[in-house]
């Protein structure tokens, strides 16, 4: 872990003990749980009800994408009016919006893929059909990652991908979303009601995207401070529509480490990613002069062609 975790936290709960290995030497950390201040839903509190298709107001601004229920969770539970919605190509599409002060709207889409980045219904496919039928500003991946580097990150901690590293391709986020990420953090406050020792902080950092087939080449890239699955695949369809994408992942464990703790860091990673890119969508001036994706000038026109006509 990173020097704030190596501290002794006693702060009136029992905390939790659990050993991380790092470089070999296994440390023994205590952690207390963080208390939310942000009620998260259940799977079971979502709604049922669905609006027609033909009463979606499109295009949306931004297309949010997670995969585990953590993250959608979390996603959601900044959504304001959300309502459901099915479409054959994309199936269930969360609507709603998030606002700033003045009232100025950011149109919200929040979806799921499947794991992984090329498979039936992964990131790649996902995000092309999501681009091609809401036609948004941007996509945002939203989760939780496992951290590489326990030096620079701690658990809890988020990472907003300054660089995205595949196999194939190193590259930093597009011009407009480069200036964002600058300031992501200013004014952003964790929710939490009792942090109990704990201090997530964000981190603009190099954020490695490879299968679990491909896990053996991680030591490659130095570098990088986390490690998941489906980010590359946003990216090649964010590139191919040139549309701007922003990846926001929280740290949730570590690769090559083995610990126990009660503490359900997984879901706490993907709570404060999420509050992160809300804080941000919260400002909605920021947003108000990027383009939609538009199919009449995508490179991509033959693939949109087949989307409209199937839609």
């Amino acid at each position: 872990m990173g020097d704030d975790a190596s501290a002794e936290h006693k702060l009136g709960e029992e905390p939790e003990h659990w050993k991380h290995v790092h470089n070999g030497a296994a440390e023994t950390v205590e952690i207390s749980s963080p208390e939310l201040s942000i009620d998260i839903p259940n799977i079971c509190e979502l709604p049922l009800t669905s609006l027609n298709w033909e009463d979606v107001k499109l295009p949306v601004d931004i297309v949010l994408f997670t995969v585990e229920d953590d993250e959608f969770l979390s996603c959601f539970a900044h959504l304001k009016k959300p309502e459901r919605s099915y479409h054959i190509t994309v199936g269930f599409v969360y609507f709603g919006f998030m606002e700033d002060d003045w009232g100025h709207k950011i149109e919200t889409a929040l979806m799921r893929c499947s794991k992984g980045h090329d498979g039936p219904g992964g990131a790649l496919s996902a995000a092309k059909d999501a681009i091609l039928l809401l036609r948004p500003k941007a996509l945002i991946s939203v989760g939780a990652c496992r951290g590489l580097n326990s030096k620079k990150v701690k658990l809890g901690d988020i990472v907003v991908s300054s660089k995205l590293i595949t196999p194939a391709f190193q590259i930093p986020p597009g011009r407009n979303m480069n200036k964002v990420i600058r300031n992501i953090a200013d004014g952003w406050k964790p929710p939490l009601k009792n942090a109990n020792g704990y201090k997530p902080k964000v981190h603009l950092g190099a954020l490695l995207s490879i299968s679990e087939a491909n896990k053996d080449i991680i030591s490659r890239y130095p570098e990088a401070i986390g490690v998941e699955e489906e980010a590359g695949g946003f990216w090649t369809a964010a590139h191919d529509f040139n549309i701007e994408l922003l990846i926001v992942k929280g740290i949730k464990g570590f690769e090559n480490s083995s610990h126990s703790s009660s503490v359900n860091w997984e879901k706490i990673a993907c709570v404060m990613a999420a509050s992160v890119v809300a804080n941000i969508l919260s400002q909605a001036t920021i947003f108000q002069d990027w383009p939609h994706f538009n199919a009449a000038t995508s490179p991509c026109s033959a693939a949109s062609t087949a989307c409209t006509a199937k839609s």
